[in-house]
């Protein structure tokens, strides 16, 4: 059986790192987001409410009035579609859900509720998945689906909405580059993001590459990665370097961003001369560094990550449980939600959202009103940190 990253390890913390995290919260200053104290005035608070799922496993109906009122069973993915619709992936019930954010409505647009693979050539509504982890949408509005326990990335047409692979063979592996996408062989890949051209990069997780997938001509190769893992060093061509475990992914100013879940980082790698370079983390797995340089702050398990317009990333971190926000252009870090990692189980809505436990959390996109939306992964919900005057 492969080493289940995103839910396993909540269970193996040691009780000298929750420790460690307790005595991190307690010397953080008051300026640190930990608590949810006063900040500078010029950053972001948030109140935090469900806005889909009941807390509960189970398969999602087909359609539902209330997305509230139904499971939304282990939600990893969240992304808005060119139709203003929220999709998101629920890996326990293996189907593609749509939110209508006016009516609340939910949606099953991709996957029966059963585990399998199949169904290329037919509606996505009919086709069966292992785990759809992530989902993206390209220029033409066509919707990309990553796969993850068939170890393949699929499309479903706009119009149409009929389904097929566009890379792996089903079968996991570390070969094809150089050659079509849809005959490579991926193993248990994890995340992806798309540039302005439609190029497609994959975090394929236990190889320890991340992938580049070629818009015109379906081309596979890698560009960042050597196969083995490890740490990339500063400065040098990301390709010929070890990585461990790229979970997020992000495309920003000419930069491809990663985290490594393994490795506790987040760096980037330019686009034009694919040289990476560290943004954050020590590499010590830990929970510190809010209010302060990135470099010097410890994490726990980054997954998912975004990059708004204004160069604000964020980044979850599902072993402390929080969503943290970084800076880009003033090197600085805070953490936006969650308590921190002794805390995990749901306790309501209509609070700060650094009063909110959240448990190994996964996803996080940005929506046109400048609400953030996260997958709640292990409280079975989605999660909407609305902005909140200071006085809130």
């Amino acid at each position: 059986m492969p080493h289940r990253f995103p839910l396993a390890d909540h269970q193996s913390s040691s009780v000298g790192m929750l420790l460690l995290s307790l005595m991190a919260m307690l010397l953080l200053s008051p300026a640190g987001s930990v608590s949810g104290a006063d900040g500078p005035p010029d950053q972001q608070h948030y109140r935090i409410e469900t806005i889909a799922g009941n807390g509960r496993r189970g398969d999602t109906p087909a359609v539902a009035a209330d997305a509230t009122a139904v499971p939304v069973d282990l939600p990893f993915g969240v992304e808005y579609g060119p139709d203003g619709g929220l999709y998101i992936t629920a890996i326990g019930s293996h189907r593609v859900l749509r939110l209508d954010p006016e009516t609340g409505h939910l949606t099953s647009v991709a996957g029966t509720g059963r585990k399998g693979y199949t169904g290329d050539g037919g509606p996505a509504t009919a086709a069966s998945f292992n785990e759809p982890y992530e989902v993206r949408f390209d220029s033409r509005g066509n919707m990309l689906i990553l796969d993850m326990q068939n170890h393949v990335l699929r499309r479903v047409d706009r119009t149409s909405g009929i389904i097929v692979t566009i890379a792996g063979d089903g079968v996991a592996g570390d070969e094809g580059d150089g050659g079509p996408a849809v005959a490579a062989r991926l193993r248990y890949p994890h995340c992806l993001t798309l540039d302005t051209h439609d190029t497609i990069f994959v975090g394929d997780i236990l190889n320890h590459r991340v992938r580049r997938i070629d818009a015109n001509s379906g081309r596979i190769d890698t560009v960042v990665g050597n196969g083995l893992p490890g740490v990339p060093g500063e400065g040098t061509l990301a390709r010929e370097q070890p990585l461990e475990t790229p979970q997020g992914l992000a495309i920003h100013d000419g930069g491809l961003w990663l985290a490594s879940y393994r490795r506790h980082r987040v760096w980037r790698m330019d686009l034009e001369t694919g040289v990476i370079r560290c943004f954050a983390g020590t590499g010590q797995q830990g929970y510190s560094g809010d209010g302060g340089d990135p470099l010097q702050a410890t994490f726990d398990g980054p997954r998912g990550m975004t990059i708004s317009r204004e160069g604000l990333l964020y980044l979850v971190e599902g072993e402390n449980n929080v969503l943290r926000e970084l800076n880009l252009r003033q090197n600085t870090i805070r953490t936006v939600a969650g308590v921190g990692p002794t805390q995990h189980v749901y306790a309501g809505d209509g609070v700060p959202a650094t009063e909110a436990p959240l448990w190994q959390p996964h996803g996080v996109c940005v929506s046109r009103d400048g609400s953030l939306i996260l997958s709640d992964t292990i409280n079975h919900r989605v999660r909407k940190l609305v902005p909140a005057s200071r006085g809130d």
